[in-house]
């Protein structure tokens, strides 16, 4: 077991030296033979066997899955911004709350919520829309107030002689 065994260098490259058995070691055995695997038994043949039966019913329960209610949170968040913001706020909670309501499976509330985000987002847009009025009157009677007081004091000044106090 000592004789290594030599092989033909190839071209190019020296011949290769083996290693040196190592001390204190007892030397190698070759691998014992492996036992192969048993031979394989087939499947047993398909018998196919016809069962004449009764048809049945089959009764199919198909659960309507209702569609979520509108939020109307385009339209709270636009009374918010626009219109008047205590009411828009109240409306954007209203409408967030149609969503986790409807997806807690909770359609009647998700309904009760929609509405009430609709009522007050009207709320809110016709609040925007008479203060917006309101606001507009009030600037139109003090521009006109304010004008004619100008014009009244102009009058009474109009024998004013300027040229005593030089």
């Amino acid at each position: 077991m000592d004789t290594e065994k030599s092989y033909p260098p190839e071209q190019g490259y020296p011949p290769q030296q083996g290693y040196p058995p190592q001390q204190g070691y007892p030397p190698q055995q070759g691998y014992p033979p492996q036992q192969g695997y048993p031979p394989q038994q087939g499947y047993p043949p398909a018998t196919a066997q016809y069962n004449p039966t009764a048809p049945t019913q089959t009764v199919i329960v198909r659960q309507t899955q209702a569609t979520q209610p509108n939020d109307y949170l385009a339209f709270a968040i636009f009374v918010t911004i626009c219109c008047c913001l205590p009411l828009g706020i109240v409306a954007i909670v209203q409408a967030t709350n149609v969503r986790s309501r409807f997806a807690s499976g909770d359609v009647a509330g998700a309904e009760e919520a929609s509405r009430s985000a609709k009522c007050w987002s009207i709320a809110g847009l016709v609040t925007g829309i008479v203060l917006e009025v309101i606001g507009v009157i009030i600037i139109i009677i003090y521009v006109v107030f304010i004008v004619s007081v100008a014009t009244s004091v102009a009058d009474g000044l109009d024998g004013f002689d300027f040229d005593y106090y030089k």
